[in-house]
């Protein structure tokens, strides 16, 4: 699958099932220049954030989730946004991440090859699938959601990898994407 369809795909499927903490947060207009409560994750979970984040959305022609500020938009929305039970399954869900690399290739995801990243986003997405019936959220779909979100909301995803209008002009809601090229970016 192409990172641009992906993209748009993840938009769309991420617009109507966005957590209550996360729309929150963006309503809210935080920015990642906020200051951080930094003993919520460690800096070992900050790390392996980072690296998914940018599997997940990678640099191309576009900036990637590491140039859009994604790691630290994650750590804001953990710390600040989540309720407790919600920071437990966040920070134990990268926990079994971690576990699970080690188990299959004998070490750390921070050691990890982009490729063994892969293998366990896969793996995670894999068992997000087969438990899709569960009340609980997996890792997969939060960590997948935090860097859709956390990209399309800064300024480098929504100024370069969406097409921006400052003053938008009149609405027409049945416009072709072919005659712009790209979706339109809410912010900036």
């Amino acid at each position: 699958m192409s990172r641009r369809r992906f993209l748009k795909q993840a938009t769309i499927l991420l617009g109507a099932s966005v957590s209550a903490s996360l729309s929150a947060a963006v309503l809210k207009g935080i920015t990642t220049d906020s200051p951080v409560n930094s003993s919520t994750l460690s800096e070992s979970q900050q790390q392996v954030i980072s690296l998914l984040s940018e599997r997940i959305i990678p640099k191309t022609d576009t900036p990637g989730a590491l140039e859009a500020g994604v790691p630290a938009f994650i750590s804001i929305i953990v710390s600040e946004w989540y309720n407790p039970d919600e920071k437990k399954a966040f920070i134990s869900g990268i926990n079994d991440m971690e576990s699970y690399c080690f188990q299959q290739f004998n070490c750390s995801l921070s050691q990890a090859s982009s490729a063994q990243h892969d293998l366990v986003l896969t793996e995670f997405e894999r068992l997000t699938v087969k438990n899709k019936d569960s009340d609980k959220p997996s890792i997969f779909s939060t960590l997948r959601e935090l860097v859709v979100v956390g990209f399309f909301t800064s300024k480098p995803g929504a100024m370069q990898a969406l097409k921006h209008n400052h003053v938008a002009g009149q609405f027409i809601g049945d416009y072709p994407l072919s005659k712009v090229g790209k979706a339109w970016s809410p912010f900036y």
